[in-house]
C-alpha cells in the first residue's frame, strides 16, 4: 500500500506565508502603491478576515479559504509596508529631506577606513545637522573619501564624529548600458549621498558615539586581522585567510578573486553556509560528550548557537550567512525540544525572517545563490548520489563530495549566468581539490588564533597556513589557466532565466517524480527559451549605435553596427581588466557585441569618423584646420579632456547641433561649455552628470 505523498506547502507552512511576503515587497518596489491603494488592500484584508470569523461549523470548513486569502493579504500588506519604511527616503527623519548646502553635517563613522588608491573610504551615519545655530537629529547614511596626506586619518576610526560644511553629492549610476545599479546597492544599505573631504575641510570631535558591543566587535575584528596578518607571510596568502576566516575582502587581488570566480569557487573566500556548516561540524565533534546526558545536551546547544552566531556577526553578517545562522538555529531548537523539522520549512522560515528583517535581501545575488544552492541540494543530493554505489568508502566519499557539486549547479546556474554571464567549466575538479581544503585552512586559522598567545607556535603554525594558501592560490591559478576552464560572455535576460528554471522544474518532476505530462512543459519551456534568444539576437544583428560612455577621466567611444563594434578612446580600457570588465564588458555584452578588424559602415579620416552616413568629431584640442568657406556640417562633436576651445569658435567652424562632453573632461570646463550652448541653444549632453550618451541609428 502506497502512502499518500504529503504536499510541500503542509510539510512547509511558512511557504504560504513566504509567497506573498515575496510578492508585497516586490509589489512596493516596482509599483508602488500610493495610501489609496494601501487602505484598500487593508480593507479588503480586514473585511474578509472578520467574515471568516462569522462562519462557524460547516460554513467554516465549506469557506476556509476565505480565512487563508485575508492571511494572504495580511502578509502582502505587511511587505508591502516594511518595504516602503525600510526605504530611508521615506523616513521624515532622513537628513535629505532637511539638508541644503549651507548645512553644517556631523557624521559618525560606521566602519574603520579603507585605503583606496588615492583616498581612504568610510560608510557613516549623518548623526545631526547643523542650520541656524539649531542641531536637528537625523537618519541616513553616507561615503566620506578622505584625502590621503590628511595629518586628521590618525584621529579616525570606527564611532569618530566628524563635522564638516562641504557639499554632499548624490550617487548616481553611470548610465552606461548594462552598467551594475550603484544607485540602488547603496539605497539598499540606507546610503544616499557622498562626500570627497581634504584636510581643511573637516574637524574631529574627540567623543566616540559606538555602543560597547559594537566596540568590542570592532576591536575583536581588528585582533583577529592582526594575527593573521603577523604569522601568515605572503600579501595574497595573507588576504585569502581574512577573507575565508571573517569575510574580509579589502586586502586580496582583483586578479585572484576573478580566478576564483572563474573556477565555481567564489564561495570559499565569500563568507557563506559552507563555512558556517564546518564550524558546525567542528562543534558537534568537540560537544559530544555534552550530548550524550538529556540534562547536558541543552548546553550543548546553547554553546554551539552562542559561537554560530559569533561567527556570524565577526564575518560581517551577510545575506548567505545569516540564512545558515537561522537555519542552524531552527535545526538546533527542533533537536532540544526532540522534534524533526522539515529542511524546506527551515529554509522558507529563515527567508521570511530575514527578508522581514530586511526586505531588501530579495535583490542580494548571495541572498538568492545561498538559497538557490541549499534547496537545490535538498532536493536533488539524493537522486544524484543514486547515480553511482561503491563499496569502497573512499570512493563513495569522493563521490558524494562530487554530488552535492552537481546538485548545487542545477539551480544556481542559471542565476550565475544572469549575474554574472559566465560557467566553470571546471568547476568539479575545483570544488573537489579547494573545498576539502579550505575546511583544513579554516580549522588551522582557528587554531592559529588560538596560539596566537604562544608565539613559537603560532609562528610554526602560520607558516604551514601560508604553504597551504599558496597551493590553494595556485591551484586556482592553474586551473584558472586551462583554456576551457570558463565559458564567459553569456547574456540571457530575466525572462530566458525564469524559462530555465521552468524547464529544470519541469524536467525534474518528469525525471524524479515519474509524471508524464510534465515532460511537454519541459520542452515548451526549452522551446521558448530558444526562441526567446534567437529573436533577441536577430534584433541585435540589425542595430546600428554610437555609445559615449561615463569612464571617469577616460575617453570610451563605441561604434556599435549589428554584431560588431570599433572602439575609440583610451588604451588603458582595453588593457586593465578591472576597468574593461566593470565599464565595458556590461554594455557589450548586453548588446551582443564583438570586436571587429573593420566595420564597412566605419571610416576614419582624420580628425573625423564617419559612421553610417554620420559625421562625428572627436576633439581634445582644436585641430589645425584651414578656414572653410563657410561652416562644415558635422553630426555630433565629441569633447574630451581638457580640450582648450570655446563652443563659439567651434559654431564658426562646424555647423553642429549637438555636442557631447565625455568623462575624461574637468567638470569647470564643462559647465563653461553648457553654459556656451544653452546661450546658442544648442542641444549638448554631459556624461558625467546625464549618464552615457547612446545614439540609435
Amino acid at each position: 500500500m502506497l502512502l499518500p505523498v504529503v504536499p510541500i506547502w503542509k510539510q512547509a507552512p511558512f511557504i504560504r506565508l513566504l509567497i506573498p511576503l515575496v510578492l508585497g515587497i516586490m509589489l512596493q518596489w516596482y509599483l508602488p502603491l500610493s495610501v489609496k491603494g494601501t487602505c484598500i488592500i487593508a480593507c479588503i484584508a480586514l473585511v474578509l478576515f472578520l467574515l471568516a470569523q462569522c462562519l462557524r461549523g460547516y460554513l467554516l470548513f465549506l469557506h476556509k479559504w476565505i480565512y487563508g486569502f485575508a492571511l494572504m493579504m495580511m502578509i502582502l500588506l505587511f511587505g508591502i509596508t516594511i518595504t516602503h519604511f525600510k526605504n530611508i527616503t521615506h523616513l521624515q527623519s532622513w537628513f535629505g529631506h532637511l539638508y541644503n548646502d549651507s548645512t553644517v553635517v556631523v557624521a559618525v563613522l560606521s566602519e574603520p577606513l579603507i585605503e583606496k588608491n588615492k583616498s581612504y573610504k568610510a560608510n557613516a551615519m549623518v548623526h545631526a545637522l547643523i542650520r541656524n545655530d539649531s542641531v536637528i537629529q537625523t537618519k541616513g547614511s553616507i561615503i566620506i573619501y578622505f584625502k590621503k596626506d590628511s595629518s586628521l586619518l590618525s584621529q579616525l576610526d570606527h564611532g569618530s564624529t566628524i563635522v564638516f560644511k562641504k557639499r554632499l553629492q548624490a550617487i548616481q549610476n553611470s548610465g552606461n548600458p548594462g552598467a551594475f545599479d550603484y544607485k540602488r546597492y547603496c539605497l539598499f544599505q540606507g546610503i544616499t549621498h557622498q562626500v570627497y573631504l581634504a584636510e581643511n575641510e573637516f574637524s574631529v570631535n574627540p567623543a566616540q558615539t559606538r555602543s560597547a558591543y559594537t566596540r568590542w566587535l570592532q576591536q575583536s575584528r581588528k585582533g583577529l586581522l592582526a594575527i593573521l596578518k603577523k604569522y601568515i607571510p605572503g600579501k595574497r596568502e595573507a588576504g585569502v585567510a581574512e577573507a575565508l576566516l571573517i569575510g574580509y575582502r579589502d586586502d586580496l587581488e582583483r586578479d585572484l578573486v576573478q580566478a576564483y570566480a572563474n573556477t565555481g569557487v567564489i564561495h570559499v573566500i565569500a563568507i557563506s553556509g559552507m563555512h558556517l556548516a564546518m564550524i558546525y561540524g567542528l562543534l558537534i565533534v568537540l560537544l559530544k560528550p555534552l550530548q550524550r546526558n538529556a540534562k547536558t545536551k541543552w548546553v550543548s546547544g546553547l554553546i554551539i548557537l552562542s559561537v554560530l552566531w559569533l561567527f556570524t556577526l565577526l564575518s560581517g553578517a551577510g545575506p548567505s550567512i545569516l540564512r545558515s545562522a537561522v537555519m542552524f538555529s531552527f535545526i538546533i531548537a527542533g533537536e532540544s525540544m526532540r522534534r524533526k523539522i522539515s529542511v524546506y520549512h527551515t529554509l522558507s522560515a529563515s527567508a521570511f525572517f530575514l527578508l522581514c528583517r530586511n526586505p531588501f535581501f530579495l535583490w542580494d545575488v548571495g541572498f538568492q545563490l545561498s538559497y538557490a544552492a541549499v534547496l537545490s541540494i535538498v532536493i536533488f543530493l539524493r537522486p544524484v548520489t543514486n547515480w553511482l554505489y561503491c563499496k569502497h568508502n573512499l570512493i563513495n566519499h569522493v563521490w558524494k563530495l562530487i554530488a552535492v557539486t552537481l546538485a548545487a549547479q542545477i539551480l544556481t546556474t542559471p542565476l550565475s549566468i544572469y549575474h554574472f554571464h559566465q560557467v566553470p567549466n571546471l568547476f568539479l575538479v575545483s570544488n573537489l581539490v579547494i573545498v576539502p581544503l579550505s575546511g583544513f585552512i579554516l580549522y588551522g586559522e582557528i587554531l592559529l588564533c588560538l596560539l596566537s598567545l604562544f608565539p613559537a607556535a603560532a609562528l610554526l603554525a602560520g607558516k604551514i597556513l601560508s604553504a597551504m594558501l599558496r597551493l590553494m592560490n595556485n591551484f586556482i591559478a592553474f586551473i584558472n589557466d586551462v583554456p576551457f576552464a570558463v565559458s564567459d560572455n553569456i547574456s540571457i535576460s530575466i525572462l530566458q532565466a525564469g524559462l530555465l528554471y521552468a524547464f529544470i522544474i519541469a524536467f525534474a518532476v518528469w525525471l524524479m517524480k515519474q509524471k508524464k505530462q510534465m515532460l511537454p512543459y519541459a520542452l515548451v519551456a526549452l522551446l521558448a527559451f530558444a526562441l526567446c534568444r534567437v529573436i533577441d539576437i536577430g534584433i541585435k544583428q540589425k542595430q546600428s549605435k554610437i555609445i559615449v560612455y561615463n569612464i571617469p577621466r577616460f575617453t570610451a567611444v563605441d561604434f556599435i553596427s549589428g554584431s560588431s563594434y570599433h572602439f575609440t578612446g583610451d588604451e588603458a580600457l582595453a588593457t586593465d581588466p578591472f576597468l574593461y570588465n566593470f565599464h565595458l564588458r556590461p554594455s557589450r555584452l548586453m548588446y551582443r557585441a564583438k570586436p571587429a578588424v573593420s566595420l564597412s559602415s566605419f571610416r576614419p579620416a582624420s580628425p573625423f569618423f564617419y559612421f553610417k552616413k554620420r559625421r562625428i568629431l572627436l576633439l581634445d584640442s582644436l585641430p589645425i584646420l584651414s578656414p572653410p568657406v563657410e561652416p562644415v556640417d558635422v553630426d555630433i562633436i565629441i569633447l574630451s579632456k581638457n580640450a582648450n576651445v570655446g563652443i563659439g569658435r567651434l559654431q564658426r567652424l562646424f555647423r553642429c547641433r549637438q555636442y557631447v562632453f565625455d568623462a575624461s573632461s574637468p567638470a569647470w570646463k564643462i559647465r563653461e561649455w553648457k553654459n556656451d550652448c544653452d546661450s546658442l541653444h544648442l542641444r549638448r549632453h554631459s556624461v558625467q552628470e546625464d549618464g552615457a550618451f547612446i545614439l540609435d541609428l
